[in-house]
């Protein structure tokens, strides 16, 4: 059964995202604070440089060793059916 405590833990990791998503949905749509221009330079930074980095980092850090095999091969079977859906 889930509690309390597991559905607090949830919520507090999610919820900071969602309300930066809507802040940004909002500074564009609403408010008008960034241009179409500045945005597609921001799609760009994070797109060439702030997931490449991210994702750097967590590979470097994480040890393959120590995670589930039933974990790593349910992951790259999924991927695989993507490609193979994709092509």
């Amino acid at each position: 059964m889930i509690s309390i405590h597991d559905l607090y833990n949830v919520l507090s990791a999610v919820i900071p995202l969602y309300v930066a998503m809507m802040v940004a949905y909002g500074s564009v749509k609403w408010w008008k604070i960034f241009t179409p221009d500045q945005c597609s330079g921001i799609n760009r930074f994070v797109a060439l440089f702030a997931v490449p980095l991210l994702s750097f980092h967590f590979i470097a850090s994480n040890n393959p060793f120590t995670m589930n095999f039933q974990f790593l091969a349910a992951d790259s079977l999924a991927k695989l059916m993507v490609i193979v859906v994709l092509v």
